[in-house]
């Protein structure tokens, strides 16, 4: 009696099952599987260390909102757990997994501009460098990054910081609306006053990943106008300290006239097989050169500087040298460890100190340490207003470290969380948009005072925890 009714009540879960798979939805779009050709290189993304050893049960490179819809739905009905992605470009890899549905909207790249407005409607494919572009053939540009392979929307949705960040804000400030699939797998607008304000307000800078599935964003696109670039390199015999010290002091004062990163080298760094200094100051100047060379004399002065580049390019030109002098991979598929922080000050003699000792103590080359200057347009608005938190920072720092070998691997981790470590009593926080797994309370050092309310809408918006990766806000 009993097998007869442990059978049945089998043969009726079986038949609940089938029927409710007979009910899910067709993937539709670019499907790929295990089988499929391509498949190991669509799993990866741009570090092949943290993204090697996972294997996706299927990637979908969706096509329109539709694909995309049919996707999430997909993933409900078969219980397969949901990762997001668009230019592949998040270091930890949480835009992958093993045994989850990817969904990959880098192959949506339409784009519409009305040059009226000064607005432009576009899908989330786009690459920074692809927007650019398309841009730029119409006289525009936007508020967007430095890193080119970098999809728009995710660099939208996590803050954006770039060259315009001082005059016009950060990517996220010049968001007008957006296209997003829910965790039903509907498709909604949300705008800053609609019904959807809360997700909106989320969306700017902690939109990646935590909500649904952006399909189209409409932003404010600017004239690209020329600029003056200028690029100031060192070697290793000059006083990284003092020119450290003097960039702080000349660029971040919140003149909106200016934008710069200073990018620091290991000692070991191979200066001749890159042909770039191993310090060097860059950015962007809204000014003559002639007034740049005559304002950066604080800078020039600072011991002998090797290169001296200070000239008015295109606004198209600029946004590639800044590309061109700042990326560094020995490989298609580098392996490397990427983690950052915010300098709420400048930072002070001993925290300088710190990073010169590391960066000339080590021995591996590809060590980095690079500083955004932030602050202008990007610092008016309070931190409480969007969801990116750190806007009274006056600099962003970047710790990178690349290896070769596999066998590096732990070695060279442990000195960027090392140097990490060593500054946190002079730094706070961390960026979204470059993650790091070793963050203890990475809630805490990603969105600071805005982390209860953002799990507060995460509750409203997914209460099932659809969208949910390694460093998503929990429930």
């Amino acid at each position: 009696m009993k097998k007869n009714l442990l059978w049945a009540l089998l043969l009726f879960f079986n038949h609940l099952s089938a029927e409710n798979n007979m009910n899910c939805p067709n993937l539709s779009g670019r499907v790929i599987t295990e089988e499929d050709p391509g498949y190991n290189e669509s799993r990866l993304v741009s570090n092949f260390y943290t993204s090697k050893n996972k294997f996706p049960k299927v990637i979908v490179y969706c096509q329109n909102s539709d694909d995309v819809q049919n996707a999430v739905r997909w993933a409900r009905c078969k219980k397969v757990p949901v990762r997001i992605r668009s230019g592949g470009h998040c270091h930890e890899a949480f835009s992958t997994g093993s045994d989850v549905i990817v969904i990959d909207v880098s192959e949506m790249k339409s784009l519409h501009v009305d040059k009226e407005k000064n607005v432009a409607h576009l899908q989330p494919g786009l690459t920074g460098q692809e927007l650019y572009n398309k841009l730029y053939a119409m006289g525009l540009t936007q508020v967007g990054g430095t890193c080119p392979e970098v999809g728009v929307s995710g660099l939208i949705l996590t803050g954006g910081m770039g060259p315009l960040l001082r005059r016009q804000g950060l990517a996220c400030d010049n968001l007008l609306a957006f296209e997003i699939v829910n965790a039903n797998g509907d498709l909604i607008k949300v705008t800053k006053d609609n019904e959807y304000k809360d997700l909106f307000w989320a969306a700017c800078g902690a939109g990646g990943g935590n909500f649904g599935v952006v399909t189209s964003l409409t932003i404010k696109v600017y004239p690209a106008k020329a600029v003056t670039w200028f690029n100031i390199g060192w070697d290793w015999n000059q006083p990284m300290d003092q020119i450290l010290a003097a960039w702080q002091k000349f660029f971040l004062n919140n003149d909106k006239r200016w934008f710069s990163h200073i990018d620091l080298w290991a000692k070991p760094f191979p200066k001749d097989k890159f042909h770039k200094q191993p310090f060097k100051v860059l950015g962007v100047f809204w000014g003559t050169p002639e007034e740049a060379r005559r304002e950066l004399a604080p800078i020039l002065n600072v011991g002998q500087p090797n290169e001296q580049t200070i000239e008015q390019v295109t606004w198209d030109r600029a946004i590639r040298l800044f590309e061109e002098s700042t990326k560094v991979y020995i490989t298609g598929m580098p392996e490397y460890k990427s983690t950052g922080t915010f300098a709420m000050q400048p930072l002070p003699e001993k925290a300088i100190n710190i990073i010169q000792d590391a960066l000339q103590k080590t021995s591996s080359p590809l060590f980095n340490v690079l500083m955004f200057s932030l602050g202008g347009a990007a610092a008016e608005i309070p931190p409480h207003e969007t969801a990116y938190f750190y806007r009274d920072a006056k600099s962003f720092i970047c710790y990178s470290i690349q290896w070769l070998q596999e066998n590096q691997s732990v070695a060279q981790t442990l000195e960027v969380d090392t140097l990490r470590e060593k500054l946190l009593p002079y730094t706070q926080g961390d960026y979204i948009g470059n993650p790091d797994r070793h963050l203890k309370d990475y809630m805490k050092e990603y969105f600071g005072g805005n982390s209860q309310r953002l799990r507060e809408i995460k509750r409203k918006y997914d209460p099932n925890n659809v969208f949910n990766f390694e460093q998503s806000i929990p429930l």
